[in-house]
């Protein structure tokens, strides 16, 4: 990131704004949270699935640490990040200012009840860290057919064993969110996370005719998490790419 103000200056102002969770360099000095998303792999993962994507729906954009990265992306026109606490909308705004990321732009809007077809038509989605915060995930995947024919998802998910509850025909458990004063946290009080199959079957019968299984972490240190790509097209994996999620149409 380039910047004219001084260290000091970028300090007091990421100080106004703590906490953070993500951190950022600026001039060589790093600011902000203990987590830096550069390199992060679903980037990565994401631009292998859509790699043509211009305009591009973020999901839970917390302070925009992805989101500066996608806008940044040559081919890239527009990027509509949605968060849902205004706090992490003023620490993205930041962020953008910062980064210089003209493309970025940051929208504060409740994931569980907003109406997403109100932001237009895009390329792709971008949902990472946001979908086991929802307390009925199914009515935001049911709507994102209509806005984008792909979708990248990354996303804590039941174990099966574990698994004690139905809601709306899907298996999985409901989890307690951390509040109002938990930046990470949902809106609400809990969340349901569907098992494995459930989320599948969530996807497929919502009109994605192509989900690919990336990357399936059983061992997470939270809970087990998978990287999904679903596009409504039919595809085809290639075989010497299908180890990194590549996809060819058939």
């Amino acid at each position: 990131m380039k910047t004219g103000g001084g260290s000091k200056d970028l300090a007091r102002e990421f100080e106004t704004l703590a906490p953070w969770v993500f951190q950022f360099g600026i001039g060589g000095v790093n600011y902000g949270g203990a987590i830096s998303a550069i390199g992060d792999v679903r980037l990565d993962q994401f631009w292998n699935f859509a790699a043509n994507a211009k305009r591009i729906l973020e999901l839970g954009s917390l302070e925009g640490a992805h989101t500066v990265q996608l806008a940044a992306r040559s081919g890239v026109e527009e990027v509509i990040a949605v968060e849902g606490r205004a706090a992490n909308i003023r620490k993205a705004e930041l962020v953008k200012r910062l980064s210089r990321a003209a493309k970025a732009q940051f929208v504060e809007a409740n994931l569980e009840t907003t109406d997403l077809t109100k932001f237009g038509k895009f390329d792709a989605v971008f949902c990472s860290g946001l979908l086991y915060h929802l307390p009925e995930p199914w009515k935001l995947i049911e709507q994102l057919p209509r806005v984008a024919p792909k979708l990248f998802i990354w996303t804590h998910y039941a174990n099966d064993l574990l698994a004690d509850v139905v809601q709306n025909d899907l298996r999985g458990q409901v989890h307690r969110e951390g509040g109002a004063d938990e930046p990470l946290s949902g809106m609400s009080a809990t969340a349901f996370w569907p098992t494995l199959g459930s989320l599948i079957t969530l996807l497929t019968t919502n009109g994605y005719k192509t989900v690919h299984v990336i990357r399936n972490d059983r061992t997470h240190k939270n809970s087990p998490a998978i990287t999904v790509a679903a596009d409504v097209a039919e595809y085809a994996l290639a075989p010497t790419t299908a180890k990194r999620g590549f996809f060819r149409r058939r």
